[in-house]
């Protein structure tokens, strides 16, 4: 989905070839340059392996978050008990349906075709809504920590903190915080168009900042923001959640089952949310590690593992879903009622006796 890399191997083919020629004539004349147009247009209208890998690869991953995050999402809606979990684990749902939805179809056209032909808006916006979706994702699951936290450390406080209201006014001010730190993609995502001699024009969708260090400031800020400050936060809850529930040990008085269900379903739910956490980071990671390396350093040779990265973060929008209903009990059982309501209906149509 990346095109700025491309983009700017053409261009510097474009430069260097009109130069090649020694000639005062105009702006990318290829006069000279017959076997590099050749072998151009024999790259450029093959798909190679590597990208027929990287779209096999993406079919699955398209499927099963689409399935699985419209079932949480219809489960959740039909279901709904307005308890705090079930709004924060929507928005993780509403979150990777954009990544869905947007996202992959527009990485696997320019997979195919090596161009962009989804026109300005879509450019501006697939970026803008990619990035404000996965700030989204790790800002609520950092609202989903610090929630547990409070539950364990506080329980005092557990019945503010852990309430529906409360989970919505976040919800909120997680979409505006993150819009507001995407922000500048809408205005630096432009389409831009290559021009070759007896070759359709090429179009690109590139960021043209006004100065490079811009470009490195904006990377840097939002690497800090969206995983260090996130991860910081993060830990300190978890240690504080983890020494609590490891140290407290039961007496002998107090040991009854209603005790040990409370701290053992404690544990289980810390450990679930700390895989969530660990899987959002160690799939979008690599990618924003990637990027700000080939911004910052001369760092060519990541370009090809690039693609693969981004697949990597696209592919954790089929794991949320995947992850809900291997580790969480109610959600399975919320779409077993869901499949009951269903299929009741066509049930009573069957057995309904026919008139006579």
């Amino acid at each position: 989905m990346e095109q700025s890399m491309e983009y700017s191997s053409f261009k510097t083919l474009l430069y260097y070839t009109n130069i090649s020629t020694r000639q005062n004539v105009t702006a990318y004349n290829f006069s000279g340059a017959d076997a590099i147009l050749t072998a151009f247009r024999h790259d450029f209208q093959q798909i190679g392996y590597s990208n027929i890998v990287l779209l096999a690869m993406y079919l699955p991953i398209f499927i099963v978050a689409l399935v699985g995050n419209l079932l949480v999402l219809v489960t959740l809606v039909v279901q709904m008990s307005w308890r705090a979990n079930h709004v924060y684990m929507l928005n993780l749902s509403i979150c990777d349906l954009l990544v869905t939805f947007i996202c992959m179809p527009c990485t696997a056209t320019t997979i195919i075709y090596r161009l962009w032909l989804s026109g300005l808006v879509l450019c501006k916006m697939a970026f803008f809504l990619q990035g404000v979706a996965v700030a989204t994702g790790i800002f609520t699951l950092t609202a989903m920590s610090v929630d547990r936290y409070m539950s364990i450390q506080h329980p005092s406080h557990a019945h503010w903190s852990s309430a529906p209201s409360h989970a919505l006014v976040l919800t909120a001010v997680t979409w505006t915080t993150s819009a507001v730190f995407m922000a500048p993609q809408l205005y630096v995502r432009t389409v831009d168009t290559l021009t070759m001699p007896d070759l359709p024009s090429m179009t690109f969708c590139i960021e043209h900042w006004p100065q490079d260090q811009d470009k490195h400031i904006f990377g840097l800020l939002l690497l800090l923001v969206m995983f260090v400050i996130p991860v910081l936060i993060l830990a300190v809850c978890y240690a504080n959640v983890g020494k609590m529930l490891c140290s407290y040990t039961l007496s002998r008085e107090d040991s009854n089952t209603s005790n040990v269900t409370y701290i053992f379903c404690r544990k289980r739910a810390a450990r679930i949310l700390v895989l969530l956490v660990g899987l959002f980071i160690c799939c979008w990671l690599p990618y924003n590690i990637m990027s700000i390396m080939i911004d910052l350093g001369d760092m060519s040779g990541l370009v090809p593992f690039l693609p693969f990265a981004l697949w990597l973060g696209h592919a954790h929008s089929a794991v949320n879903p995947v992850l809900y209903w291997v580790t969480n009990r109610r959600f399975r059982e919320m779409v077993a009622k869901l499949r009951m309501r269903i299929q009741r209906p066509c049930i009573k149509k069957k057995r309904r006796p026919r008139r006579v």
